[in-house]
């Protein structure tokens, strides 16, 4: 049975080129992606992602300041880019868990070494924090089949 997710590559997957060897990696593990756009950061785009991120936004409260952080790491200092994927897989696992695993852990320093963000991202919490901006983790993969198909929902826009 065919199963969907999201996955969206993030503004530092645009540096160095590591989109097209990000992109590999997920083609190289069974996922096939249905549906891309490589989207330049404007404010629509910035409102798209305040409705992305808003469980995340209320989840971390005023004190860290989700939405000015957003805006450090993905507007300001551009242009940026992001990509808004569809992404399938055919095989026997949970899509879900199965690419968050190939993505690796939140914190790039505790991903495992052969994960995107493991190979990908130097990044860490102390130093974002220190920044004062969102750490660069090169992707984001849904959490769980409910926010997939919200997240597909959201960026349906430009995933058609």
């Amino acid at each position: 049975m065919k199963q969907y997710t999201y996955m969206m590559l993030k503004p530092d997957a645009f540096e160095n080129d590591k989109k097209d060897k990000i992109l590999q990696m997920i083609e190289d593990h069974g996922l096939k992606i249905e549906s891309a756009k490589e989207i330049k950061v404007d404010m629509d785009v910035m409102k798209t992602l305040l409705e992305h991120y808003h469980q995340v936004i209320d989840d971390k409260g005023k004190t860290f300041n989700f939405p000015a952080r957003l805006f450090n790491t993905f507007y300001f200092d551009g242009p940026h880019y992001i990509m808004p994927m569809k992404v399938s897989y055919e095989g026997k696992e949970d899509i879900i868990s199965y690419s968050r695993q190939l993505v690796g852990k939140t914190n790039p320093k505790e991903a495992a070494p052969d994960s995107i963000r493991g190979k990908m991202s130097q990044d860490s919490y102390e130093l974002s924090n220190q920044q004062y901006r969102l750490v660069n983790n090169i992707i984001h993969a849904s959490d769980s089949h409910e926010s997939a198909q919200k997240e597909l929902n959201i960026w349906a826009k430009y995933l058609k």
